[in-house]
């Protein structure tokens, strides 16, 4: 079973007596979606794949990810330090020195941050469909 798939079968089991098989308030129908952004908030429309009505504001809910928000990090930085992308290893030749060892470091704590990207027009966005209801989970892209 895929990620997408534990979703969908946690929250199908919601509201379900434990040890019990009735459900008190059962979604009825939950879908996984591709849509497309329309219109950025604060008026946000999203238009599903296949769907020819698009879905206003009023009937969405967004990953806080996904708006403008603040958050408190630790910010660490180590000078030269090799760096892990994931697709590519780089090193970060930011020396506030000399370029010899010994290398310094900083760390700042507790450092609030503001995320400022929001939901543009034309980006792909995963939306969790329950009943009526639509979250949208995250923004997608091809490789």
């Amino acid at each position: 079973m895929n990620g997408f798939q534990k979703l969908a079968y946690a929250l199908s089991n919601l509201g379900q007596d434990q040890g019990s098989k009735t459900f008190k308030t059962a979604p009825k129908e939950i879908r996984i979606e591709l849509a497309t952004v329309l219109t950025p908030p604060p008026d946000l429309k999203i238009l599903i794949d296949g769907m020819s009505v698009p879905l206003g504001k009023e009937f969405l809910t967004v990953a806080e990810h996904l708006t403008r928000h603040k958050r408190i990090v630790t910010i660490s930085h180590q000078e030269m330090a090799e760096r892990d992308l994931g697709d590519a290893k780089r090193e970060d030749f930011l020396d506030t020195d000399d370029l010899a060892a010994p290398f310094t470091s900083h760390k700042h704590s507790y450092v609030e941050m503001q995320f400022e990207d929001v939901l543009k027009p034309d980006d792909k966005v995963l939306v969790l469909s329950v009943n009526s209801a639509y979250y949208i989970m995250d923004r997608v892209v091809g490789l």
